[in-house]
């Protein structure tokens, strides 16, 4: 995985993570609530490696959020120049 890769998806789980940790979502019952593999949510909330988009939308559905509201924080997580290509 490329450094920016990295930085990305460490960003996308971040802000899940945040998300969920503020809604009072114990990691276990979460998983279990919303059939999200534990293995899949510790993946995607470190950053480990690429996730799949669809793992990722299901948790963001499973917190309730939109992709809009995802999206914002998404962007206010990742550096303003991180996509400007050279």
């Amino acid at each position: 995985m490329q450094a920016n890769d990295e930085k990305f998806y460490k960003a996308v789980g971040d802000v899940l993570k945040k998300k969920r940790l503020e809604k009072g979502l114990k990691f276990t019952i979460f998983c279990y609530e919303n059939d999200i593999a534990k293995s899949s949510l510790n993946v995607i909330e470190n950053g480990y490696s690429q996730a799949y988009f669809s793992k990722i939308a299901k948790v963001v559905q499973a917190l309730d959020m939109s992709f809009e509201d995802f999206g914002k924080l998404l962007d206010k997580k990742i550096p303003k120049d991180f996509f400007k290509t050279e």
